[in-house]
């Protein structure tokens, strides 16, 4: 008998002491001054209302292919947990929206956008991870970096990733079965922020960032 209350109480000392590494993170509220986020003579953002809803909007004044910004909260390492976020393309079927994972600075991170254009195809979304100073979308184009879904071209949709080393699972909509699995991310960009992804268009939206940062 002993035995087994001894079994049964490394097991809750177990859990409790996982439960007390697992940090959870709520960016429903947006400070820019506890964020980095990109504005030059081409890159601007706003906190304004879009489709109804409050967001924080990312402004490119020119496209340019090779460009890619992100804006983050400072301070946050995440490895492996659940991030979740409302995204939509202001640009509407010209939109490259997403998110990013792990960033370490604004050339350095993972990421996983979406392309309203290309909805109910193969192309609607991509990961890739970036590690150059011009995004090198081109070098991922294979079918195993895409997957299918369906967007709203304009509108709002909600996004689920579960990352645990290196591999990551993709929700959307909150459906309950994943649309986008892959297991071999990239190793170098290990540990960073999370946050929002803007690529070669005018606009992006965003809103209610969660992030639970798990061991």
């Amino acid at each position: 008998m002993k035995k087994y209350l001894l079994i049964l109480l490394l097991f809750v000392t177990d859990s409790i002491f996982a439960q007390s590494k697992r940090l959870i993170y709520n960016y429903s509220i947006i400070n820019p001054a506890e964020w980095i986020i990109p504005k030059t003579d081409t890159l601007d953002y706003a906190q304004a209302v879009y489709e109804g809803k409050p967001a924080l909007l990312l402004k490119r004044k020119f496209e340019n292919y090779k460009s890619a910004s992100v804006a983050y909260p400072k301070g946050l390492k995440f490895k492996n947990g659940v991030i979740e976020l409302d995204i939509a393309s202001p640009a509407g079927k010209a939109g490259y929206v997403g998110l990013a994972f792990r960033i370490r600075d604004q050339h350095h991170y993972e990421t996983l956008y979406f392309r309203p254009g290309s909805s109910g195809t193969i192309n609607a979304v991509q990961y890739m991870p970036e590690k150059k100073f011009e995004f090198n979308w081109w070098d991922y184009e294979a079918k195993k970096y895409q997957a299918k879904t369906n967007l709203p071209v304009d509108g709002w949709f909600h996004v689920k990733v579960v990352v645990k080393g290196s591999q990551f699972t993709r929700f959307i909509n909150h459906g309950s079965k994943p649309v986008f699995v892959y297991s071999a991310l990239d190793p170098s960009p290990d540990i960073g922020s999370v946050g929002f992804w803007l690529g070669n268009c005018r606009s992006g939206a965003y809103r209610n960032l969660k992030v639970i940062s798990q061991p």
